[in-house]
């Protein structure tokens, strides 16, 4: 379950750049795939990456943009919710 040196740079940025990206969206699927492409072209061949390794970041980054989505849906809800409230005239 060790990584070469590159992979682990790849995956720490995978890492680091899902978790700061809550605020800003930059990271899409296309980065993620990106970065996961570099970490296979860039691991030791005597000592590959293990598989078990690379389905959690697959699904940790899928669970990551299902929240990311309900967060967009939940915070068009609650827009929708207080416009509502305000046309007729009830605090919230």
């Amino acid at each position: 379950m060790s990584l070469s040196v590159g992979a682990s740079a790849a995956s720490t940025t995978a890492s680091t750049a899902s978790t700061s990206s809550t605020s800003s969206s930059g990271f899409s699927a296309d980065d993620f795939l990106s970065l996961l492409v570099e970490q296979l072209q860039n691991q030791n061949p005597l000592n590959p990456t293990d598989t078990s390794e690379i389905m959690s970041q697959m699904v940790s980054f899928a669970s990551f943009q299902q929240q990311a989505a309900s967060n967009t849906q939940l915070a068009t809800i609650s827009s929708t919710l207080n416009s509502i409230a305000s046309a007729l005239d009830i605090s919230v």
